[in-house]
């Protein structure tokens, strides 16, 4: 489900607020409980009926807290520490993953960007050393530096 921020023109009543927070408060405690709890299978249904809250209430009080957009998955309480995962993905690439949802182009163009410039600051760091090596006459050491990169990559 695709949760959106509320918009500036919704105000809360201070009554309002003090159950959000309140009701915020019970979540938190309650979900602490049973993250340690592994034997634990309650359903999300099951909670909320522990905790005496509507799904709607729920979903409010998550949403009070959003700045951007942002997927809700459908978990069981005692999952809530877990990356997103793909079971399908899962059998047949047994790595670690972390599956984002795409819903601001703009964010997932940075965050590429990022993670792609990440592993050339440290090329550019290595290639100067090597060159600086160079320069100063000390083929051996930068020629070895050279080897392992021409193997790494």
């Amino acid at each position: 489900m695709i949760l959106e921020p509320f918009g500036d023109d919704k105000k809360f009543t201070k009554k309002e607020r003090e159950e959000i927070c309140k009701n915020k408060q019970i979540v938190i405690k309650e979900l602490e409980k049973i993250s340690r709890d592994t034997d634990n299978s309650l359903t999300f249904d099951e909670f909320l009926k522990h905790i005496d809250m509507s799904e709607e209430e729920y979903i409010k009080m998550v949403r009070v807290e959003l700045i951007k957009a942002k997927v809700s998955l459908k978990r069981a309480p005692n999952e809530v520490r877990i990356n997103a995962y793909n079971s399908v993905m899962m059998s047949l690439h047994k790595a670690n993953m972390d599956i984002q949802f795409i819903l601001d182009p703009y964010a997932c163009l940075m965050y590429c960007i990022d993670y792609i410039s990440k592993s050339e600051n440290g090329m550019s760091k290595l290639l100067r050393e090597a060159l600086n090596e160079l320069k100063k006459g000390n083929n051996t050491q930068s020629k070895s530096v050279l080897e392992s990169l021409q193997i790494g990559f």
